[in-house]
């Protein structure tokens, strides 16, 4: 019996080309982005309808933003490995930290301006030297996988 499945952690795609890759981690970048935006946006919206005496009633925006990353994750995790993708989540970190001293005037120091600098640097070594995922196209080797995991 023949039987195709996608490695555990391997994104669906057992080889995808270079074109995919690119694809792949740009739409992970972007989610990180809108993730990491999102809550300095609710943020922004909540202060604004302070000034204006309205009341902090704004989750719209938040959770379309969020729902948006997370689409964006999604279709990532299926166009690339997953050891390429997860690393990229944690730049929600530094886009929110670096939107949020622009947007809100929220002083950045040198210790949260290493902190982004390292999150990125770190994201980047684990990209670089992820490594190689391995596909299961039998059921053989499914189960094989299952009760040895080569840990």
């Amino acid at each position: 019996m023949r039987m195709t499945v996608a490695a555990a952690g391997d994104g669906g795609s057992p080889n995808p080309g270079p074109a995919a890759v690119s694809l792949g981690l740009s739409v992970a970048v972007v989610s990180s982005l809108v993730n990491g935006s999102t809550f300095v946006l609710q943020k922004k919206g909540i202060v604004r309808a302070r000034g204006r005496g309205r009341g902090t009633d704004c989750p719209r925006t938040w959770s379309e933003g969020v729902a948006l990353g997370q689409i964006g994750n999604f279709l990532a995790y299926t166009a690339v490995p997953t050891v390429l993708v997860t690393p990229l989540g944690a730049l929600g970190v530094p886009f929110g930290s670096i939107l949020a001293s622009y947007l809100l005037k929220e002083k950045l120091n040198i210790l949260g301006k290493l902190g982004c600098l390292l999150s990125c640097a770190g994201s980047v070594v684990l990209i670089i030297h992820s490594p190689k995922s391995e596909s299961v196209t039998t059921q053989a080797e499914l189960e094989e996988k299952l009760t040895n995991p080569g840990i």
